[in-house]
């Protein structure tokens, strides 16, 4: 399959420039929050999570602060796949974990959280031979709205895994980028209608 997400950045920032000059919202990185533990994921000098090929265990987890105070806090877990939790603005308690998508396959190319308008992506992959090096086989986009206690969840099965995501001005929209050496690859969420059929470059 194609290149590893570590070395797609390039190619995924130049479609999201294409995709921002049509209006398709605002890009938004992968974020990870100023309270992550040591030895979680990496972040680069814009923010955004710097997932390892063969990174450790808590390398696949992403905390982001949202624009109203909000935290999300999401992991991959071996033999469960992947969970989040999150907690109100101003502190108190993060809620009980809950498991949004359930796989036994291994954790795969790191998580990966964005937000705008209280609308939070998420992307994240698993593989039965990630461990391995083998590209994955589970290409999660999830969408979380509102207080959060419900996710919309789409898996691509055999997809080389998301780049990143574009989401509009008022979060009403979010479109999940994965450009290959065939073309730009989408999936659209809508608030109004959840997620769609993948768009596909012309063979």
């Amino acid at each position: 399959m194609g290149i590893r997400r570590a070395h797609r950045a390039g190619l995924a920032g130049l479609a999201v420039a294409a995709l921002l000059a049509t209006g398709y919202g605002t890009a938004q990185g992968v974020s990870v929050g100023e309270d992550v533990k040591p030895g979680g994921g990496p972040a680069g000098p814009d923010g955004r999570h710097q997932p390892a090929a063969a990174a450790a265990d808590d390398d696949y987890e992403s905390k982001l602060e949202l624009g109203d105070g909000r935290k999300v806090h999401v992991r991959l877990v071996k033999g469960t796949g992947v969970q989040e939790r999150h907690k109100a603005a101003g502190g108190g308690k993060w809620s009980k974990w809950k498991t949004l998508y359930k796989t036994r396959t291994d954790l795969c190319q790191g998580v990966g959280l964005a937000e705008r308008e209280g609308t939070v992506s998420l992307i994240a992959d698993f593989g039965l031979y990630c461990s391995d090096g083998e590209p994955p086989t589970e290409s999660v986009a999830g969408v979380g709205t509102g207080d959060l206690t419900e996710w919309d969840i789409d898996v691509t099965e055999d997809f080389d895994g998301w780049d990143d995501t574009s989401i509009n001005d008022d979060g009403s929209r979010v479109v999940f980028l994965y450009d290959s050496d065939s073309g730009l690859y989408t999936l659209r969420w809508e608030r109004s209608e959840g997620f769609s059929e993948i768009d596909r470059p012309e063979e």
